[in-house]
């Protein structure tokens, strides 16, 4: 059953087997394993349950009921936009369904440096066959993807750049384009289209708009989790809740999760949590076309250049034009209020490039990020994030900036704007290689990310890591964590699918704990 728990009585009292704490694409992925396993499943969800009747289309109505802070979370300093989704289904519900492995690097890369005995290729490998069979990943068919995306293709062959489409967990996609804010046709193979049916059908029961506020422990093993109902519209919180369980899984986002962690007061000899965050900042340039392009229409992100990125490249590698290339590069197209904040001027002068809106195309280059961030928890229910990129960071965002101007360009766009303070507005010929060494200061140009991960790593020495490789807390009995948290660094690829599958990972270790 899922229950609201701003309708219910309070103080509420439950028990359990296994409480889960958020059901994104990790903690619904537990729930639904230790549910069919035959435990009683509690999951806590800070965000409502929504229908694909409830989504309307619209951005105004959209971002504060499927974002956290309604979009308008930021880093600490506001200098980086930080996007994580709320509901049940946390971030699945709002994300583009791109679908990719960590390269066998980086997991071989883990193995050998922070153990992971209970991770190894093979057993990873096992993982994703099987996720990607439950969500229905496919290649998304080249006849499919929109001009925008077209364009983003045509501009990779004329450079004679690497490139290649990209897989995605939908079916029956209609192209309607509003992705970001929710499916309306149901046609996402979400959390809470896949994992949260079979989880209730087996008897988990989920209580909605309740945030947890402390992971409870004694004697050195956890007890259950006290928190809050939270109030619709203001997000006050109501009246409590406690569930009392021997078993819970920390599954809130590479953000909440540390946050809870700290303010729970749970220990770590090794002083990881929260203080190795990554995000994979990103930057964004929007090229104007003669001819339109209605980049609102169908499937948004079909297509990638790989050009400038280099995944097997060992952290802090030098740049030689074959080692260290960290920037994804993909169309990052806005709806018209996110569009409107992008793009230069006042009154008129803004109204008139508004006018252009069917015309525009963005890109964004991602970053595979080095540089380690801090999540702190802020009072009971908030949280604050400390990141700003490293030197080595913003020379591949740079890199990664001038590339995607070269992009536009190479694909046609007559002006390309890169909004910086103040916008700087290139015209077709203007001479743009400056832009590799632009100098990316804090509040000079707005960096965003949608990939917060690795701020409570896995690693089998519990001298070092809270967190083994089975999503075990080494330090607290019965206390496990199964979300984006756990990947030891950056993975320089959306994260979704290795999210699912460590939730796979961690909710078979849950089912066979004491």
């Amino acid at each position: 059953m899922i229950f609201d728990a701003a309708r219910l009585p309070s103080p509420l009292h439950l028990t359990a087997d296994l409480c889960v704490v958020g059901s994104g694409a990790g903690g619904a992925m537990v729930a639904m394993v230790a549910a069919e396993a035959g435990l009683r499943v509690v999951v806590v969800e800070a965000g409502s349950l929504l229908t694909p009747g409830d989504m309307v289309q619209r951005e105004e109505e959209m971002f504060p009921r499927l974002y956290w802070e309604g979009g308008g979370r930021t880093t600490a300093d506001r200098a980086i936009h930080v996007h994580q989704g709320r509901g049940v289904g946390g971030s699945t519900l709002h994300n583009l369904n791109l679908c990719k492995r960590i390269p066998p690097s980086i997991l071989e890369r883990w193995a050998r440096e922070r153990r992971l005995e209970a991770l190894p290729r093979a057993t990873w490998d096992a993982l994703y066959d099987e996720v990607e069979a439950l969500i229905s990943v496919s290649a998304v068919p080249e006849d499919q993807y929109n001009r925008a995306n077209r364009l983003l293709q045509a501009g990779v062959a004329s450079l004679g750049w690497r490139g290649g489409g990209l897989r995605h967990n939908r079916t029956g996609c209609l192209g309607s384009g509003f992705c970001e804010i929710g499916c309306a046709y149901d046609a996402k193979n979400s959390a809470a289209k896949v994992l949260v049916p079979r989880a209730v059908k087996a008897g988990a029961e989920i209580v909605t708009r309740c945030q947890a506020v402390r992971v409870v422990t004694s004697g050195g093993r956890v007890r259950g989790v006290e928190a809050v109902a939270i109030e619709p519209g203001t997000l006050r919180p109501m009246g409590r809740v406690t569930v009392d369980a021997a078993r819970v899984c920390v599954s809130g986002s590479a953000t909440s999760t540390p946050a809870l962690l700290l303010r729970s007061g749970i220990p770590d000899p090794g002083d990881e949590t929260g203080n190795r965050l990554r995000i994979h900042p990103a930057v964004v340039a929007a090229g104007d076309f003669d001819d339109p392009v209605r980049a609102w229409q169908g499937i948004p992100q079909t297509y990638e250049c790989t050009e400038h990125l280099d995944l097997d490249a060992p952290p802090g590698a030098p740049r030689d034009g074959s080692r260290g290339k960290k920037a994804w590069i993909v169309p990052a197209f806005a709806h018209p209020v996110g569009t409107a904040t992008l793009v230069p001027g006042h009154g008129a002068a803004h109204r008139d490039l508004m006018g252009r809106y069917a015309h525009l195309v963005a890109l964004t280059a991602m970053i595979h990020d080095d540089t380690p961030g801090r999540v702190r928890p802020a009072g009971d229910l908030g949280l604050s994030i400390d990141y700003w990129p490293g030197d080595d960071d913003r020379r591949e965002l740079a890199i990664g900036l001038w590339a995607c101007v070269k992009l536009l360009f190479a694909a046609g766009a007559r002006r390309v704007f890169v909004p910086s303070r103040p916008v700087r507005l290139l015209e077709r010929g203007e001479p743009f290689d400056d832009l590799r060494a632009l100098d990316i200061r804090r509040g000079a140009m707005d960096l965003t990310a949608v990939h917060p991960m690795a701020s409570v790593p896995m690693g089998d020495d519990p001298k070092v890591a809270a967190v083994d490789g089975r999503g075990r807390h080494h330090h607290v009995e019965g206390l496990f964590v199964a979300d984006g948290s756990l990947f030891p660094s950056s993975i320089g690829v959306p994260p979704q699918l290795s999210i699912y599958a460590l939730g796979l990972h961690v909710g078979r270790a849950i089912t066979k704990s004491g």
